[in-house]
């Protein structure tokens, strides 16, 4: 039995490929960094804060904005947006710190974790989106 679930568990790593593997890797980081630059406020499970901050989880503005997520955690958000029906105007600030990498693995995340069915962004993407938005703060 021991052995059976032993070549079982190789081969699950070894169906998985580099590609697979590298983006479990940005989704686990994107996990911490989301808990230590965003959870504050738009809480770990994604719920928001009352009508104050508003929520990722199930965010009908996170699906129709998944574009515009890696600027919004870059250069932050301010004026009023409408999630799920409510009305939200507290300004998200800026997190300029963060690095073009961790701000990948943290849409990633969001992307993974909070919308009803995960959107499939590919690095690459997001990626073009938050050059997109650099050049276009000048």
């Amino acid at each position: 039995m021991r052995r059976a679930l032993y070549m079982f568990m190789v081969c699950i790593l070894f169906s998985c490929s580099d590609a697979e593997l590298v983006s479990m890797q940005q989704i686990n980081n994107g996990a911490k960094l989301y808990e230590t630059h965003c959870s504050n406020c738009h809480q770990a499970d994604g719920s928001g804060l009352a009508l104050l901050i508003p929520p990722l989880k199930q965010s009908d503005y996170l699906v129709q904005n998944a574009n515009d997520l890696p600027c919004i955690i870059k250069k932050g958000i301010q004026g009023e947006i409408s999630v799920n029906g409510n009305l939200y105007n507290q300004k998200m600030p800026a997190n300029e710190k963060l690095s073009e990498k961790d701000i990948m693995d943290i849409c990633l995340f969001v992307l993974q974790k909070f919308p009803e069915k995960p959107i499939l962004m590919p690095a690459d993407s997001i990626e073009k989106c938050l050059h997109h938005c650099l050049a276009n703060s000048h």
